[in-house]
């Protein structure tokens, strides 16, 4: 079980927004927290959201399978091992990093899957499907994981549909199984192309106006939080 954070998921994100005003060394000493705790809530936020910013109080179990796909894509990565930790749903780079050595060291251990882990087997989707979970997943922050639960397929899919997606430049043919029997290229029409596009761009902006309204939410709060604090002290005579 994790320790409790100091902070909620909430006052992490006012923190986070003070930055806009002051420099990470003011917000780190004024709030008690260390700079490299700070960013390191920045790439939480960034890359998974609010979520991202709460405490888990229970320890999440992975198949060997999903460690060493983890392991061999960050070998492959040119990102920081605190990123590529973070953008792949994990909580900092510790845990990957303990992966990394036992998997250098063949020391990577399985366990007795559960029902939960069998979706890591994955299964055929339609481009459709594809189209669709592509566009879910953006609107919930990129979040691999999430996305395997709700949908009923692989983390190794999920993760190679929308990193083939972003190489292309955001182009949705990119999703195409050109085994299947989807639509061929001289079917696929602009106005298709065009609709899927639309599909996209407008989960990319909702995600960026909850953002936004969230964050703005919580600066309300906060603001309405120290206004009470100011008129509920004792006046001078």
């Amino acid at each position: 079980m994790s320790r409790k954070s100091k902070y909620s998921a909430e006052q992490k994100l006012a923190i986070l927004n003070e930055l806009n005003r002051s420099s990470i060394s003011e917000v780190a000493k004024k709030y008690a927290v260390g700079k490299k705790t700070i960013r390191t809530w920045g790439y939480l936020y960034k890359y998974q959201g609010i979520d991202g910013l709460r405490s888990t109080h229970n320890n999440h179990r992975y198949s060997k399978e999903f460690k060493v796909f983890l392991v061999q894509q960050y070998q492959k990565s040119d990102e920081s091992l605190e990123i590529f930790a973070i953008k792949h749903g994990l909580k900092s780079k510790t845990q990957l990093l303990d992966w990394i050595m036992q998997y250098n060291e063949s020391k990577l251990k399985a366990y007795t899957p559960r029902k939960r882990d069998s979706i890591m087997l994955g299964r055929k989707t339609t481009f459709e499907e594809r189209l669709s979970i592509i566009e879910e997943l953006i609107k919930h922050d990129v979040n691999y994981n999430w996305a395997v639960e709700k949908y009923n397929v692989s983390y190794q899919q999920v993760y190679g549909w929308y990193q083939k997606y972003r190489k292309s430049g955001n182009d949705p043919q990119s999703l195409r199984d050109r085994r299947g029997k989807a639509k061929t290229q001289k079917e696929w029409t602009e106005i298709d192309q065009l609709k899927a596009e639309n599909r996209l761009l407008k989960a990319q902006l909702l995600r960026k106006e909850m953002e936004e309204a969230y964050a703005k939410k919580v600066m309300e709060i906060r603001d309405r939080e120290a206004n009470d604090s100011s008129n509920n002290k004792p006046s001078k005579n």
